[in-house]
């Protein structure tokens, strides 16, 4: 080995701590870890739906963890583009919008569907267009120059996905094929506004329809559904890359370990939550890109 060659192993060897180092320096390790919650339901029962993963985060990371249901889709995007949010449960659309941003963040974890044999795997849900029983409507070509309601800008089953299949179904935009078009902010909120009439229709989420059937918030036989769309993968979870690995491994065994969740899990109708990746989502982000 030359002289040159020597100094050069040494010189690198001695920079390769130094440069871990400093990479490990420029992660974040945040005091207090923040939490947002896209709005679905009910801000309290989204709250407390969500504690027992506040307080298994709290003993794993051995820190303040502060969950905050946000008043919509947007303010946890800007949130997570702006680092003031550490993670989120995201709408598969809200994590189109982020990517398309160049957002520095990356699902992890989903709730759990059945599969073959019953394996878990990423659960699915669909869009689906309601009416009310009464009223002769049938399907879409009965709506024109109706009233309508959608949950959010950014929500995939009540904007992205109905917007695409209003254009296709129609050859109009959504906004031009209804005669009015509100914002509900939540799907519970959609689907009360289409039961009381304040809307002729409302696209929503299956998981959301089923829930206010299962509780009571809708009699059956109250509200038809006319169209659903293909299966959806569920929202997922996301944190930001900044994240210290040590924080991140940590946020991971909480959300892969089911046993101290088991009450959340059963009010999401999952057994577990499963890991995910920008791949799961790709059907979404292609959909996005082309609205």
């Amino acid at each position: 080995m030359s002289k040159l060659s020597f100094l050069i192993m040494l010189v690198a060897g001695l920079l390769a701590p130094s440069l871990a180092a400093a990479s490990d320096a420029a992660c974040e390790d945040p005091r207090t870890l923040r939490v947002a919650l896209i709005p679905k339901t009910n801000t309290q029962k989204q709250l407390q739906e969500f504690r027992p993963l506040e307080v298994e985060l709290e003993k794993a990371l051995q820190r303040p963890v502060v969950v905050v249901a946000s008043p919509s889709y947007g303010s946890v995007i800007e949130g997570l583009l702006s680092d003031s949010i550490d993670l989120a449960e995201l709408g598969p659309a809200a994590y189109a919008m982020l990517m398309d941003r160049n957002a520095a963040v990356k699902p992890f974890a989903t709730n759990s569907g059945r599969g073959p044999a019953g394996a878990n795997v990423l659960a699915m849900y669909r869009s689906i267009l309601i009416v009310r029983s009464n009223q002769g409507i049938a399907g879409i070509n009965d709506l024109r120059n109706r009233s309508l309601s959608l949950t959010d800008p950014a929500s995939t089953s009540g904007s992205l996905v109905p917007r695409q299949f209003v254009k296709n179904k129609t050859g109009q935009s959504i906004d031009n094929y209804f005669s009015r078009i509100s914002f509900a902010g939540s799907h519970d909120r959609a689907i009360e506004a289409v039961r009381k009439g304040l809307v002729d229709a409302g696209f929503v989420s299956t998981a959301r329809f089923e829930e206010a059937l299962k509780l009571g918030r809708i009699a059956p036989g109250e509200l038809a559904v006319v169209w659903q769309s293909e299966p959806i993968p569920y929202d997922p979870f996301v944190l930001r890359n900044r994240l210290c690995k040590s924080v991140v491994e940590k946020i991971h065994r909480v959300f892969f370990n089911a046993a101290p969740l088991r009450a959340m899990l059963e009010s999401r109708g999952a057994e577990q939550f499963v890991p995910v990746t920008n791949a799961d989502y790709q059907v979404i982000r292609d959909l996005f890109s082309e609205r």
